[in-house]
């Protein structure tokens, strides 16, 4: 399927004397950003949206601000301007990767530079790489280090998952009472800013509802929150909305031709939709360089992008298309390459004549900018699809630009309800594109079902850090947070579930597990790569190359010798370290095998799984790294008869195809499909479902 794409235009602010800035004789941003240029005919650089947001940021009654607009419509300068205009106004910026703390960090001292603000005096940045180098210089803790940065600074630059540990209370110092590092940070800023929060699956959004609840009843004055996306998720805001959350949504408004008042934003684009059925993505690309050759060098200076949703697989279509295109300057952004490669593949796009491909994974999701005329992307949720596409087209200068979206043979119904939308050869509006791919990718309303299963648990589990002192402080804090949730979790959150889980091993790793911001839903590696470190999916990483299992020990001593720190890779979110030895050209047919009859494992409900084994990889010790592992499983049973049976649960939950969903055989030969950790964690809420798989079950014994 081919559509093209109409351009985007989006509307600028009306400017002086119909301000929302409240701007009667001069622009406020002009004239404290002398540099910041209106486009001609307009007395303000802002489009609309920027200002519109801006009273319901800074005064009001309004608790929660949504921002739907696409890449490249100015969500980080609006999120900015209070803190810009009022030296005053203090924001935590919460940011969904370290990548983008760090864009956002160069972003911000701009700002600062052309406002003429102090960036250095005003903005901190904090993640655990940063924290943990701090502990070591000033001899402190993490608690002491965060506690400093509140009392300082006017603008924190952070991640949500350090956010979530702070309002979890999991920050701890003797010297200080458990409360005060999560009410120091509940007082701190005027705004906090949720950005490209639309990444996120019902685990974080439950996570994140829970800690504003705490935010609004420790605090007397007005706390306001703003989520920027290119999308909005209805059933997350509708949700907001019964805690007696006030809530505005603004979108601003656009155009898809020129027209007085408007200013381009993103450009026309073909867009091919390859529904790649029983093909894969490497596959379609090998057979499509030439193709990718031509587009390239149809352009003076072609610069082009393929996000790939796997670190292994850009790494082999890397070395394959440098292969196949030596003409072509082709190069790697994933998880193996550190900051300072990737600066100098931007430095690269900027200056190289020779036409540039770019092969990354999802570490260019968000925040980073690329002067693109092709864009080829595997398939993801809705949300990450748009954003994807939103990253072609925002620079002019190319006279075509062409995009290819990979639909996974893995989610069939995706082409389907995209035809039901979408004609072939037909024009489309951004909007309408958009519509379209919401309804085609997004889950059921169904994943509703993990917020009611276990928001009220984690709920809990707050609760029990909250009691550990100033007991009656946090018992009035308590009965006020319990008001709000009890309209979004009912009687459930008046149920004892937290403390009975913490009796037994079942029940503590469920609880470890709702404490995590973003949970554990694969089985992550620490591997040693050439002269790289980093994490991985380590069932994602097996098929294709054989390792040497280390010790944590061994594998330290070399991380640190290269520059990395240890707690880069936190022990117990890890299942094995191990150093590459060599990638391999064809894939291995990895199973996983658990050494246990039928009758000794659960289907259907949650337990602690061990003797796993990896089946198929040559290697004996890496048959055998997972054996002494004991992790939270569920298990659905499926046709041992047909390999690809467990894809069914897939097709059945319309699950995305990032989910952890692996094939295991037990000791009697009865095939299941499996999930761990947090990704257990859903489908044991939506169990309700799997009715069908339980029940061929018993027909076949």
């Amino acid at each position: 399927m081919k559509i093209n794409l109409k351009p985007l235009y989006s509307k600028l602010n009306a400017g002086v004397g119909n301000c929302p800035l409240g701007c009667q004789e001069m622009c406020r941003v002009q004239q404290q950003a002398p540099q910041f240029k209106a486009p001609s005919g307009c007395n303000c650089p802002l489009y609309q949206h920027q200002a519109e947001s801006y009273p319901y940021l800074t005064k009001g009654d309004t608790d929660i601000i949504f921002i739907t607009a696409p890449t490249a419509g100015g969500k980080s300068l609006l999120a900015s301007l209070p803190s810009l205009l009022d030296p005053n106004f203090r924001m935590m910026g919460l940011y969904p990767t370290i990548e983008l703390v760090e864009d956002q960090t160069e972003q911000q001292n701009n700002y600062h530079n052309l406002f003429g603000l102090n960036s250095e005096e005003r903005i901190d940045k904090l993640f655990g790489v940063e924290l943990t180098q701090r502990i070591k210089e000033f001899n402190s803790n993490r608690f002491q280090q965060l506690w400093l940065a509140i009392e300082t600074k006017e603008v924190i630059l952070t991640n949500p998952d350090i956010f979530h540990l702070m309002t979890h209370f999991r920050y701890r110092d003797n010297a200080y009472g458990t409360d005060e590092l999560p009410l120091a940070l509940a007082k701190f800023p005027d705004l906090w800013v949720f950005d490209e929060f639309h990444i996120f699956g019902a685990h974080q959004e439950t996570a994140v509802l829970n800690s504003m609840m705490l935010i609004r009843r420790t605090q007397q004055q007005k706390k306001r929150f703003l989520f920027t996306s290119a999308t909005v998720k209805t059933d997350f805001v509708e949700q907001l909305k019964q805690t007696g959350l006030k809530i505005k949504e603004i979108a601003g408004e656009y155009k898809s031709e020129a027209q007085q008042g408007y200013r381009q934003i993103l450009q026309a684009v073909e867009l091919s939709i390859i529904n790649l059925k029983e093909e894969d993505g490497f596959s379609w690309l090998i057979n499509n360089a030439a193709k990718i050759r031509k587009i390239l060098k149809a352009e003076d200076k072609g610069r082009g992008l393929i996000i790939l949703n796997s670190v292994v697989m850009v790494r082999r279509i890397s070395q394959e298309l440098q292969s196949l295109l030596p003409e072509i300057v082709v190069r790697e952004i994933s998880g193996r390459i550190d900051r300072k490669e990737r600066s100098q593949t931007q430095q690269l796009l900027q200056e190289e004549e020779k036409p540039v491909l770019v092969v990354a994974t999802s570490a260019v999701d968000v925040g980073v900018d690329f002067r693109i005329h092709l864009l080829i992307t595997e398939s993801s949720d809705s949300a990450t699809v748009i954003q994807r596409l939103g990253r072609l087209g925002r620079h002019s200068g190319f006279s075509n630009y062409q995009a290819f979206l990979l639909l996974s043979g893995r989610t069939p119904w995706v082409i389907n309800r995209l035809q039901e939308k979408l004609e072939s050869k037909q024009d489309v509006t951004r909007e309408e594109l958009i519509e379209a791919i919401q309804y085609a990718f997004d889950p059921p309303k169904e994943y509703q079902e993990y917020r009611n299963r276990w928001g009220a648990i984690q709920v809990q589990g707050m609760f029990s850090q909250m009691m550990g002192s100033n007991a009656k402080v946090m018992q009035s804090i308590k009965e006020r947070m319990s008001e709000d949730l009890k309209r979004v979790y009912g009687n459930k959150l008046e149920n004892k579930a937290w403390y009975a889980m913490g009796h037994n091993c079942l029940g503590k790793a469920i609880q470890s597990e709702l404490l995590r911001f973003r949970g554990g839903s694969t089985l992550q590696a620490a591997v040693w790569d050439e002269q790289r470190f980093y994490t991985y999916d380590l069932l994602r990483l097996l098929p294709y190359a054989t390792v040497d299992i280390l010790d944590r020990e061994t594998f330290l001593k070399a991380a640190t010798k290269a520059g990395h720190i240890e707690e880069a890779f936190p022990s117990q979110y890890l299942q094995v370290y191990l150093r590459i030895e060599q990638w391999l050209d064809k894939r291995l047919n990895l199973n996983l095998f658990c050494n246990r009859e039928s009758d000794e494992l659960l289907v259907g409900k949650l337990f602690l799984i061990t003797r796993l084994k990896l089946d198929g990889h040559p290697q004996s010790d890496v048959i055998s790294c997972l054996s002494r592992c004991n992790l939270l499983t569920f298990l659905v049973p499926v046709d041992r008869s047909r390999t690809q049976s467990h894809w069914e649960v897939s097709y059945c939950l319309h699950l995305n195809p990032l989910f952890g969903l692996y094939r295991l055989k037990d000791a009697s030969e009865q095939a299941y499909a499996c999930a761990f950790n947090q990704d257990a964690l859903l489908l044991e809420a939506l169990n309700w479902k799997l009715t069908k798989f339980y029940r061929e079950r018993s027909l076949i014994f």
